[in-house]
Protein backbone atom coordinates (compact mmCIF):
# COMPACT_ATOMS: atom_id res chain seq x y z
CA UNK A 1 0.00 0.00 0.00
CA UNK A 2 1.41 3.56 -0.88
CA UNK A 3 2.25 6.25 1.85
CA UNK A 4 -0.82 8.36 0.65
CA UNK A 5 -3.14 5.22 1.58
CA UNK A 6 -1.67 4.83 4.82
CA UNK A 7 -2.46 8.32 5.42
CA UNK A 8 -5.64 8.22 4.83
CA UNK A 9 -5.98 5.21 7.37
CA UNK A 10 -4.87 6.17 9.87
CA UNK A 11 -7.14 9.25 9.46
CA UNK A 12 -10.16 6.97 9.30
CA UNK A 13 -9.83 5.59 12.61
CA UNK A 14 -9.09 8.38 14.34
CA UNK A 15 -5.61 7.84 15.22
CA UNK A 16 -3.88 10.81 13.62
CA UNK A 17 -1.68 12.85 15.14
CA UNK A 18 -1.37 16.61 16.22
CA UNK A 19 1.80 18.46 17.73
CA UNK A 20 0.22 21.84 19.24
CA UNK A 21 2.16 25.38 20.46
CA UNK A 22 1.47 26.37 23.75
CA UNK A 23 -1.39 29.14 24.63
CA UNK A 24 -0.60 33.18 25.03
CA UNK A 25 1.59 33.56 27.93
CA UNK A 26 3.11 29.83 28.09
CA UNK A 27 7.18 30.48 27.14
CA UNK A 28 6.85 26.04 26.71
CA UNK A 29 8.66 25.12 23.15
CA UNK A 30 6.00 23.20 21.19
CA UNK A 31 4.27 20.33 23.22
CA UNK A 32 5.08 16.41 21.80
CA UNK A 33 1.83 14.83 21.23
CA UNK A 34 3.29 12.35 18.99
CA UNK A 35 3.95 9.24 21.30
CA UNK A 36 7.90 9.54 20.91
CA UNK A 37 8.49 11.29 24.24
CA UNK A 38 11.45 10.19 25.92
CA UNK A 39 13.45 10.75 29.01
CA UNK A 40 17.21 10.33 29.96
CA UNK A 41 17.67 8.13 33.32
CA UNK A 42 19.45 10.31 35.98
CA UNK A 43 19.48 7.97 39.02
CA UNK A 44 18.86 4.26 37.68
CA UNK A 45 19.32 3.43 41.48
CA UNK A 46 16.40 0.46 42.12
CA UNK A 47 17.85 0.56 45.55
CA UNK A 48 16.54 3.69 46.65
CA UNK A 49 13.02 3.56 47.92
CA UNK A 50 10.73 6.64 46.81
CA UNK A 51 8.49 7.55 49.73
CA UNK A 52 6.50 10.54 47.27
CA UNK A 53 4.96 8.62 44.57
CA UNK A 54 1.41 9.50 44.66
CA UNK A 55 -0.88 7.44 46.65
CA UNK A 56 -2.70 5.43 43.66
CA UNK A 57 -5.49 3.20 46.62
CA UNK A 58 -2.96 0.43 46.33
CA UNK A 59 -1.94 0.62 50.23
CA UNK A 60 -1.08 -1.20 53.40
CA UNK A 61 1.06 -1.43 56.19
CA UNK A 62 2.62 -4.44 54.94
CA UNK A 63 3.48 -3.43 51.46
CA UNK A 64 7.15 -3.53 49.85
CA UNK A 65 8.42 0.04 49.58
CA UNK A 66 8.40 1.38 46.04
CA UNK A 67 11.39 1.51 44.16
CA UNK A 68 11.95 4.18 41.63
CA UNK A 69 14.29 5.58 38.93
CA UNK A 70 14.51 9.25 38.37
CA UNK A 71 14.53 10.77 35.05
CA UNK A 72 14.88 13.76 32.94
CA UNK A 73 12.85 15.11 30.20
CA UNK A 74 13.65 15.48 26.42
CA UNK A 75 11.23 17.66 25.29
CA UNK A 76 8.27 19.47 26.72
CA UNK A 77 5.67 17.39 27.41
CA UNK A 78 1.79 16.87 28.67
CA UNK A 79 0.77 15.21 31.54
CA UNK A 80 -2.54 13.69 32.08
CA UNK A 81 -4.59 11.96 34.47
CA UNK A 82 -7.43 9.89 34.09
CA UNK A 83 -11.45 10.58 33.53
CA UNK A 84 -14.25 8.82 33.19
CA UNK A 85 -12.10 6.51 31.15
CA UNK A 86 -10.51 9.30 29.34
CA UNK A 87 -6.35 10.47 29.63
CA UNK A 88 -7.51 14.48 30.01
CA UNK A 89 -4.86 17.21 29.96
CA UNK A 90 -3.55 17.87 33.45
CA UNK A 91 -0.55 20.38 32.73
CA UNK A 92 2.41 21.05 30.03
CA UNK A 93 5.74 19.92 31.70
CA UNK A 94 8.61 21.89 30.31
CA UNK A 95 11.91 20.10 28.41
CA UNK A 96 14.94 19.39 31.20
CA UNK A 97 11.96 18.59 33.91
CA UNK A 98 12.58 15.71 36.43
CA UNK A 99 10.49 12.97 36.81
CA UNK A 100 9.99 10.30 39.16
CA UNK A 101 8.65 6.61 37.70
CA UNK A 102 8.49 3.50 39.78
CA UNK A 103 10.06 0.83 38.55
CA UNK A 104 7.00 -1.38 38.67
CA UNK A 105 4.89 1.02 36.82
CA UNK A 106 1.52 -0.03 35.27
CA UNK A 107 0.87 0.96 31.89
CA UNK A 108 -2.69 1.61 30.66
CA UNK A 109 -4.02 2.18 26.85
CA UNK A 110 -6.58 4.77 27.31
CA UNK A 111 -8.36 7.59 24.09
CA UNK A 112 -6.45 10.32 25.39
CA UNK A 113 -7.37 14.29 24.58
CA UNK A 114 -4.73 15.99 22.25
CA UNK A 115 -4.11 19.71 22.82
CA UNK A 116 -6.61 20.58 20.02
CA UNK A 117 -9.81 18.98 22.43
CA UNK A 118 -10.04 15.66 20.18
CA UNK A 119 -9.96 12.21 21.08
CA UNK A 120 -6.73 10.10 19.86
CA UNK A 121 -6.38 6.26 19.91
CA UNK A 122 -3.13 5.07 21.83
CA UNK A 123 -1.62 1.73 20.75
CA UNK A 124 1.74 2.57 22.83
CA UNK A 125 -0.47 3.48 25.58
CA UNK A 126 0.57 5.39 28.49
CA UNK A 127 2.49 4.27 31.96
CA UNK A 128 1.71 5.71 35.49
CA UNK A 129 1.87 6.95 38.28
CA UNK A 130 5.04 9.58 37.70
CA UNK A 131 5.93 11.96 40.29
CA UNK A 132 6.89 15.72 39.16
CA UNK A 133 10.36 16.56 40.89
CA UNK A 134 11.46 19.72 39.87
CA UNK A 135 11.70 21.95 36.69
CA UNK A 136 14.47 24.40 34.85
CA UNK A 137 15.46 27.54 36.99
CA UNK A 138 13.90 29.28 34.26
CA UNK A 139 9.94 27.95 34.63
CA UNK A 140 9.94 27.74 38.42
CA UNK A 141 7.90 30.93 38.66
CA UNK A 142 5.17 29.15 36.46
CA UNK A 143 5.93 25.81 38.92
CA UNK A 144 6.09 26.98 42.04
CA UNK A 145 6.31 23.99 44.89
CA UNK A 146 2.73 24.28 45.90
CA UNK A 147 1.46 23.59 41.87
CA UNK A 148 3.86 20.52 41.61
CA UNK A 149 2.76 19.19 44.66
CA UNK A 150 -0.94 19.55 43.61
CA UNK A 151 -0.14 17.43 40.51
CA UNK A 152 1.34 14.69 42.51
CA UNK A 153 -1.40 14.72 44.18
CA UNK A 154 -3.79 13.79 41.60
CA UNK A 155 -6.28 11.06 42.51
CA UNK A 156 -5.02 8.03 40.14
CA UNK A 157 -1.49 9.66 40.11
CA UNK A 158 -0.16 10.62 36.38
CA UNK A 159 0.14 9.69 33.35
CA UNK A 160 3.03 10.04 30.29
CA UNK A 161 3.28 8.41 26.82
CA UNK A 162 4.67 4.76 27.27
CA UNK A 163 7.49 5.46 25.17
CA UNK A 164 9.26 6.29 27.62
CA UNK A 165 9.91 2.53 28.54
CA UNK A 166 13.25 2.52 26.42
CA UNK A 167 14.72 4.51 28.64
CA UNK A 168 13.30 2.92 31.73
CA UNK A 169 14.29 -0.51 30.62
CA UNK A 170 17.79 0.54 29.03
CA UNK A 171 19.53 -1.38 26.56
CA UNK A 172 21.73 -3.87 28.54
CA UNK A 173 21.10 -6.98 30.86
CA UNK A 174 17.76 -9.09 30.38
CA UNK A 175 14.14 -8.69 30.30
CA UNK A 176 12.49 -9.68 34.16
CA UNK A 177 10.70 -13.11 34.17
CA UNK A 178 7.17 -12.46 34.57
CA UNK A 179 5.13 -14.18 37.04
CA UNK A 180 1.89 -15.02 36.57
CA UNK A 181 -0.97 -13.03 38.12
CA UNK A 182 -4.25 -14.35 39.49
CA UNK A 183 -6.93 -13.89 37.05
CA UNK A 184 -9.00 -10.24 37.30
CA UNK A 185 -12.45 -9.98 36.93
CA UNK A 186 -12.01 -8.28 33.85
CA UNK A 187 -9.57 -10.61 32.17
CA UNK A 188 -12.46 -13.42 33.22
CA UNK A 189 -14.63 -11.90 31.45
CA UNK A 190 -13.36 -12.28 28.16
CA UNK A 191 -11.34 -15.80 28.84
CA UNK A 192 -11.25 -19.06 31.22
CA UNK A 193 -8.78 -18.86 33.55
CA UNK A 194 -6.95 -21.82 31.25
CA UNK A 195 -6.45 -18.65 28.89
CA UNK A 196 -9.17 -20.10 26.38
CA UNK A 197 -11.63 -17.41 25.21
CA UNK A 198 -14.66 -17.06 25.62
CA UNK A 199 -15.33 -15.02 22.98
CA UNK A 200 -14.98 -15.72 18.90
CA UNK A 201 -14.09 -14.20 15.96
CA UNK A 202 -14.39 -17.71 13.89
CA UNK A 203 -16.71 -16.81 11.42
CA UNK A 204 -14.73 -13.53 10.31
CA UNK A 205 -11.43 -14.88 10.62
CA UNK A 206 -12.41 -18.02 8.63
CA UNK A 207 -14.41 -16.01 5.80
CA UNK A 208 -10.88 -14.21 5.67
CA UNK A 209 -8.43 -17.05 6.07
CA UNK A 210 -10.94 -19.97 4.22
CA UNK A 211 -8.08 -22.04 2.16
CA UNK A 212 -5.48 -22.22 5.24
CA UNK A 213 -7.04 -21.45 8.81
CA UNK A 214 -6.51 -24.25 11.33
CA UNK A 215 -4.74 -26.40 8.56
CA UNK A 216 -1.52 -27.53 10.15
CA UNK A 217 1.40 -28.94 8.14
CA UNK A 218 3.16 -32.37 9.12
CA UNK A 219 6.70 -31.82 9.46
CA UNK A 220 7.07 -35.17 7.50
CA UNK A 221 5.03 -33.31 4.63
CA UNK A 222 7.67 -30.84 4.44
CA UNK A 223 11.57 -31.11 2.55
CA UNK A 224 14.08 -31.41 5.10
CA UNK A 225 15.02 -27.67 3.60
CA UNK A 226 11.99 -26.20 4.23
CA UNK A 227 11.48 -27.95 7.83
CA UNK A 228 15.00 -26.76 9.11
CA UNK A 229 13.84 -22.99 7.46
CA UNK A 230 10.53 -22.76 9.59
CA UNK A 231 12.01 -24.43 12.71
CA UNK A 232 14.72 -21.71 12.68
CA UNK A 233 12.62 -18.95 11.93
CA UNK A 234 10.55 -20.11 14.94
CA UNK A 235 13.16 -20.20 17.50
CA UNK A 236 14.49 -17.20 16.82
CA UNK A 237 11.42 -15.63 17.01
CA UNK A 238 10.85 -17.53 20.62
CA UNK A 239 14.13 -16.48 21.80
CA UNK A 240 12.72 -12.30 21.02
CA UNK A 241 10.06 -12.69 23.38
CA UNK A 242 9.61 -15.35 26.07
CA UNK A 243 8.89 -13.78 28.68
CA UNK A 244 9.30 -16.93 31.19
CA UNK A 245 13.00 -16.91 31.00
CA UNK A 246 15.69 -13.91 31.52
CA UNK A 247 15.43 -12.44 27.79
CA UNK A 248 18.31 -10.23 26.53
CA UNK A 249 16.99 -6.88 26.27
CA UNK A 250 19.02 -6.20 23.30
CA UNK A 251 17.04 -8.10 20.75
CA UNK A 252 14.28 -5.27 21.56
CA UNK A 253 16.18 -2.49 22.89
CA UNK A 254 19.51 -0.32 21.43
CA UNK A 255 21.21 3.00 21.09
CA UNK A 256 18.85 5.26 19.65
CA UNK A 257 21.55 6.59 17.41
CA UNK A 258 22.17 2.66 16.09
CA UNK A 259 18.25 2.44 15.70
CA UNK A 260 17.94 5.77 13.41
CA UNK A 261 20.82 3.92 10.84
CA UNK A 262 19.04 0.32 10.94
CA UNK A 263 16.13 2.20 10.03
CA UNK A 264 17.10 3.86 7.36
CA UNK A 265 19.42 1.05 5.84
CA UNK A 266 15.89 -1.01 5.73
CA UNK A 267 14.14 1.43 3.43
CA UNK A 268 17.06 2.31 1.41
CA UNK A 269 19.41 -1.19 1.03
CA UNK A 270 17.12 -3.82 1.83
CA UNK A 271 19.92 -4.61 5.21
CA UNK A 272 17.97 -5.99 8.28
CA UNK A 273 19.25 -5.72 12.07
CA UNK A 274 19.64 -8.70 14.18
CA UNK A 275 18.55 -6.73 17.26
CA UNK A 276 16.81 -3.75 18.68
CA UNK A 277 13.27 -4.39 17.13
CA UNK A 278 11.43 -2.06 19.31
CA UNK A 279 13.96 0.71 19.28
CA UNK A 280 14.43 0.60 15.25
CA UNK A 281 10.11 0.26 14.75
CA UNK A 282 9.24 2.15 17.46
CA UNK A 283 11.49 5.12 18.01
CA UNK A 284 12.26 5.37 14.89
CA UNK A 285 10.80 4.37 11.48
CA UNK A 286 6.86 5.09 12.76
CA UNK A 287 8.18 8.24 14.27
CA UNK A 288 9.95 9.41 10.89
CA UNK A 289 6.61 8.36 8.97
CA UNK A 290 4.39 9.90 11.58
CA UNK A 291 2.47 6.85 12.67
CA UNK A 292 4.05 6.86 16.54
CA UNK A 293 0.93 6.24 17.99
CA UNK A 294 0.03 3.13 16.62
CA UNK A 295 3.18 1.34 15.32
CA UNK A 296 1.93 -2.19 16.83
CA UNK A 297 2.48 -3.90 12.86
CA UNK A 298 5.26 -2.06 12.21
CA UNK A 299 7.23 -3.73 15.67
CA UNK A 300 5.88 -7.08 14.72
CA UNK A 301 7.48 -6.79 11.12
CA UNK A 302 10.24 -5.89 12.74
CA UNK A 303 10.85 -8.76 14.81
CA UNK A 304 9.79 -11.05 12.35
CA UNK A 305 12.36 -9.50 9.79
CA UNK A 306 15.44 -9.96 12.69
CA UNK A 307 14.03 -13.37 13.20
CA UNK A 308 14.64 -14.28 9.57
CA UNK A 309 18.08 -12.52 9.55
CA UNK A 310 19.22 -14.15 12.52
CA UNK A 311 18.22 -17.74 11.40
CA UNK A 312 20.08 -16.67 8.11
CA UNK A 313 16.95 -16.56 5.82
CA UNK A 314 15.92 -13.78 3.24
CA UNK A 315 12.82 -12.41 4.46
CA UNK A 316 12.08 -11.19 1.06
CA UNK A 317 11.54 -14.80 -0.36
CA UNK A 318 8.04 -14.94 1.34
CA UNK A 319 7.70 -11.07 1.51
CA UNK A 320 7.88 -9.21 -1.64
CA UNK A 321 6.45 -7.49 -4.51
CA UNK A 322 5.81 -10.36 -6.76
CA UNK A 323 3.62 -11.88 -3.91
CA UNK A 324 2.20 -8.36 -3.20
CA UNK A 325 3.46 -8.81 0.79
CA UNK A 326 6.23 -6.76 0.98
CA UNK A 327 7.07 -6.22 4.58
CA UNK A 328 7.93 -2.70 5.02
CA UNK A 329 5.70 0.32 6.72
CA UNK A 330 4.31 2.12 3.63
CA UNK A 331 2.83 -1.80 2.83
CA UNK A 332 2.43 -3.08 6.46
CA UNK A 333 1.85 -0.85 9.06
CA UNK A 334 -1.56 -1.21 8.92
CA UNK A 335 -3.12 -4.75 11.04
CA UNK A 336 -5.17 -5.83 8.05
CA UNK A 337 -1.84 -5.65 5.43
CA UNK A 338 0.14 -7.40 7.99
CA UNK A 339 -2.04 -10.11 8.26
CA UNK A 340 -2.76 -10.97 4.89
CA UNK A 341 1.19 -10.48 4.25
CA UNK A 342 1.89 -13.39 6.83
CA UNK A 343 -0.95 -15.08 5.05
CA UNK A 344 0.39 -14.99 1.17
CA UNK A 345 3.85 -15.77 2.99
CA UNK A 346 2.82 -19.45 3.42
CA UNK A 347 2.26 -18.87 7.13
CA UNK A 348 -0.98 -20.70 9.09
CA UNK A 349 -3.90 -18.48 10.49
CA UNK A 350 -4.66 -20.52 14.02
CA UNK A 351 -8.34 -19.99 15.45
CA UNK A 352 -8.17 -19.36 19.23
CA UNK A 353 -10.99 -20.43 20.27
CA UNK A 354 -9.47 -23.66 19.68
CA UNK A 355 -5.72 -24.04 19.17
CA UNK A 356 -3.16 -22.50 22.10
CA UNK A 357 -1.30 -20.14 21.34
CA UNK A 358 2.60 -21.13 21.69
CA UNK A 359 5.48 -18.82 22.81
CA UNK A 360 6.28 -16.64 19.62
CA UNK A 361 2.76 -16.84 17.61
CA UNK A 362 2.00 -13.77 16.30
CA UNK A 363 -1.56 -12.69 17.61
CA UNK A 364 -4.20 -10.80 16.45
CA UNK A 365 -7.06 -8.92 18.07
CA UNK A 366 -10.37 -10.14 16.44
CA UNK A 367 -9.48 -11.61 12.72
CA UNK A 368 -6.60 -8.95 12.40
CA UNK A 369 -8.49 -6.60 10.42
CA UNK A 370 -8.16 -2.54 10.78
CA UNK A 371 -8.60 -0.92 12.88
CA UNK A 372 -7.31 -3.38 15.33
CA UNK A 373 -3.91 -5.15 17.10
CA UNK A 374 -1.22 -7.52 16.90
CA UNK A 375 1.40 -8.51 19.30
CA UNK A 376 3.33 -11.39 20.00
CA UNK A 377 2.81 -14.60 22.56
CA UNK A 378 5.16 -14.42 25.37
CA UNK A 379 4.24 -17.83 26.92
CA UNK A 380 2.88 -21.23 25.66
CA UNK A 381 -1.06 -19.97 26.55
CA UNK A 382 -0.60 -16.48 25.16
CA UNK A 383 -1.36 -14.53 28.05
CA UNK A 384 1.94 -13.03 28.57
CA UNK A 385 2.27 -10.97 25.23
CA UNK A 386 4.69 -8.57 24.00
CA UNK A 387 4.01 -5.04 21.79
CA UNK A 388 4.91 -1.80 20.98
CA UNK A 389 3.41 -0.73 24.71
CA UNK A 390 5.18 -3.73 26.56
CA UNK A 391 8.03 -4.47 24.97
CA UNK A 392 8.74 -5.82 28.73
CA UNK A 393 5.79 -7.85 28.76
CA UNK A 394 2.61 -7.43 29.65
CA UNK A 395 0.30 -10.23 31.62
CA UNK A 396 -3.25 -10.07 30.36
CA UNK A 397 -4.63 -11.39 33.30
CA UNK A 398 -3.83 -8.19 34.93
CA UNK A 399 -5.43 -6.57 32.36
CA UNK A 400 -8.94 -4.29 32.28
CA UNK A 401 -11.42 -5.53 30.76
CA UNK A 402 -12.16 -2.22 28.41
CA UNK A 403 -8.35 -2.58 27.31
CA UNK A 404 -8.99 -6.34 26.40
CA UNK A 405 -11.81 -5.83 24.45
CA UNK A 406 -10.43 -3.03 23.34
CA UNK A 407 -7.09 -4.59 21.97
CA UNK A 408 -6.42 -7.61 23.05
CA UNK A 409 -8.97 -10.14 22.32
CA UNK A 410 -6.82 -13.03 20.16
CA UNK A 411 -9.32 -14.32 17.62
CA UNK A 412 -6.58 -15.47 15.31
CA UNK A 413 -2.56 -16.30 15.52
CA UNK A 414 -0.12 -17.01 12.60
CA UNK A 415 2.90 -19.51 13.00
CA UNK A 416 4.84 -20.61 10.48
CA UNK A 417 3.98 -23.70 8.28
CA UNK A 418 5.10 -27.34 10.14
CA UNK A 419 4.75 -25.19 13.60
CA UNK A 420 1.18 -26.87 15.16
CA UNK A 421 -0.04 -25.38 18.00
CA UNK A 422 -2.34 -28.18 20.66
CA UNK A 423 -5.66 -27.59 21.01
CA UNK A 424 -7.26 -26.33 24.27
Amino acid sequence: MVATKITQYFLMTCMSLAVAACGPGNSLSAIDESGNESASVVTPNPQTPSSQLPDTGNTGASEAPVYSQKMVLNQAMTVRFEAAGVLENKAEIPAGAEIEVPNDYSTKNLDYRDSNGSLVRSSTGFIYPIKVVSVPSQFQAQFPPTKIDQLNKVSGGLFIFASVVGNIQGVSGNFAVLTAASPGAGFLKNYSASGKPKFSYTKSATKRFSARINKGVSVQSLSAADSQKWQKIYAELKKTVDRTVATPKSYLMIDSAIAKKWSLDYEKTGVIATNGAWSIAVTQTAVRHGFSNVPCAEFQSEILREAYQRAGYRVSDDFNSANGNQLIWSNTAAVVNFSNALYKAGWIPWDSTVYKPMTGAILMNGSGVSPGHTYIAASNDGLFIVDNGAPQGRDLRKTSQSIIEMMYQTGVFFLPPGINPPVW
